[in-house]
């Protein structure tokens, strides 16, 4: 039988429907090991499907969608749950919806995990601040994965003054980030690296793996993949 070429970015789909799956679990593991990660690379290249996979992982442990996958007899950790942050969903046009959208997400993981806490309307940053606090007063540890954290930048190269409230909103974020023990994996991911935005010095404790050797295939197909793939099939 020949297995289809998937779709859209969801992990579960590959098992759901027999879909073809390049297995990167591998890099993965060697990628969750950094604990606080970065890594850049264009759009359309598999980025979202490694933080889906990853949330897979963290949420629902091996079973049942990663049998036969190189991770499914090395992955101990228990479950966890995992706030996504994909900032393409998030208002590029206007801060305080983009602050509103944000603060909704927040609602919808409290309200999925069953959380008996609510958390006050504010920036992003804000907004952290009391969820890492009723986090921590309940000793709960969560998995954090970031999609496209350079999104609004992107999009308002051009208007500087749009672009310096993002900017400042951005540094506050991931200011409140840094240090919490609260968070037990940090997966960013963007197109630019855009080193002025200061994830870097701000969020000092954040590793950018971009041009690590070891993960040098997590995302993408090599040329042996793509041939043993046709093979299979």
């Amino acid at each position: 039988m020949i297995k289809k070429i998937a779709y859209g970015e969801s992990f579960e789909n590959f098992y759901d429907n027999n879909y073809i799956y390049i297995d990167k679990t591998k890099e993965i593991f060697s990628l969750i090991n950094y604990e606080r990660t970065f890594f850049s690379r264009p759009r359309r290249f598999g980025k979202s499907t490694v933080l889906d996979t990853i949330a897979t992982l963290f949420e629902y442990g091996v079973e049942p969608y990663f049998k036969d996958t190189w991770i499914y007899d090395k992955w101990t950790e228990k479950t966890y749950p995992v706030l996504r942050l994909n900032f393409l969903e998030f208002s590029n046009n206007n801060f305080e919806k983009f602050c509103k959208d944000f603060y909704d997400t927040l609602n919808l993981f409290i309200e999925d995990n069953n959380f008996d806490f609510k958390i006050g309307y504010g920036e992003p940053y804000q907004c952290l601040k009391i969820l890492f606090a009723r986090l921590r007063s309940i000793k709960q540890k969560v998995v954090i994965l970031i999609d496209e954290y350079d999104c609004q930048l992107t999009a308002n190269i051009n208007n500087p003054e749009l672009y310096n409230k993002y900017q400042e909103s951005i540094r506050d974020f991931y200011a409140e980030i840094k240090g919490k023990k609260v968070i037990k994996f940090l997966g960013i991911t963007g197109v630019t690296r855009l080193k002025d935005v200061s994830i870097f010095s701000v969020g000092s404790d954040i590793n950018d793996v971009s041009y690590y050797s070891d993960l040098a295939t997590l995302v993408g197909f090599t040329r042996d993949e793509i041939k043993n793939i046709t093979l299979i099939i």
